[in-house]
């Protein structure tokens, strides 16, 4: 997930990065001095640094990934990311000084994208890595015509349902909860009523922005489901964490901080806890909200509705 991330790799920069995760200082310097007059490269020794690097921006357009590190090895990590939605396709080069067939045949079933054998040749490698980050630029790029909201330059409805479905099933593996919240803005009519169209979509806009900077984590997405609707989707998050999020999102719409337009903009929250190892599907996640949507509108706009309990939870 990550829209901070997503939005900040879909653009041209002018320089790739290089992601390193190798635990052997000879070799780091080797890479530094080799790749680093080609490209930004920033290292780390062991998985847990590296997974804290991957999530925050801005993603590296390759990682090179030794087999062997300490912590959890090169084969787990790359599962790991393979597993991770916004940063899944960022193609991983295996290094190893094992060679045999075996260990390349499960470098890639594990989502490699490559396999260079200790010690590098680094011409060779610096062209491996130029064709393989070409690749994925320009694979990204062709992904944000698709999926990137035009207006927002946020995930479209399509690419949300995509992103529920697979994380729906990476919580169920992990047997982590997931939430949904979805956020409907009241009045929006009202404002192109009062300011015209382009104070409307200026507003959409503005929305969009606030809702992405409200405190997320670098993996929780942000989306457009329509120019009134959006939603957001936070993993390994119960009830509490989603109620201090629906609060924190309200309480920017009730002090005019999401967009100031000269008419108060309110907002109506829904939102839905699941725990997908325990059963249910993230349809009956996302028709939950909204259903709750729906009740919370009729009764009176303005407020969040929660749904009870947890979805795939029997009581």
């Amino acid at each position: 997930m990550g829209n901070a991330l997503y939005k900040e790799n879909i653009v041209e920069q002018s320089n790739y990065r290089v992601l390193v995760i190798n635990d052997s200082e000879i070799e780091l310097k080797l890479y530094l001095n080799s790749l680093g007059q080609e490209f930004d490269v920033s290292f780390s020794s062991n998985a847990r640094t590296a997974w804290e690097l991957l999530n925050s921006a801005p993603l590296p357009d390759a990682i090179i990934l030794d087999i062997m590190t300490p912590n959890e090895d090169g084969l787990q990590l790359c599962t790991r990311i393979k597993e991770t939605q916004f940063i899944q396709d960022v193609p991983i080069i295996f290094v190893s000084s094992l060679t045999g067939p075996t260990i390349k045949s499960q470098a890639f079933e594990h989502g490699g994208a490559d396999f260079i054998s200790k010690p590098p040749v680094m011409s060779e490698l610096i062209a491996r890595l130029r064709r393989h980050m070409a690749l994925y630029r320009k694979t990204k790029k062709l992904e944000s015509l698709i999926f990137i909201d035009p207006l927002t330059h946020l995930p479209n409805a399509s690419k949300f349902q995509e992103v529920l479905i697979v994380e729906w099933a990476r919580c169920a593996r992990y047997w982590h909860h997931v939430t949904l919240l979805v956020i409907r803005l009241d009045n929006l009519e009202k404002i192109r009523e009062v300011g015209g169209s382009d104070k409307y979509f200026a507003t959409i806009a503005a929305v969009a922005d606030g809702l992405t900077s409200a405190g997320n984590r670098p993996g929780d997405l942000v989306a457009t489901l329509a120019n009134d609707k959006f939603a957001i989707l936070l993993s390994d998050c119960g009830h509490e964490g989603a109620t201090l999020k629906a609060k924190q999102i309200m309480s920017q719409f009730e002090n005019d901080k999401v967009v100031t337009t000269g008419t108060h903009l309110s907002c109506t929250i829904g939102y839905a806890v699941a725990a997908p190892a325990g059963g249910g599907s993230s349809e009956a996640l996302f028709w939950a909200v909204e259903n709750a949507m729906f009740e919370a509108q009729e009764n009176g706009k303005g407020k969040i509705c929660a749904v009870k309990g947890i979805i795939g939870v029997t009581e």
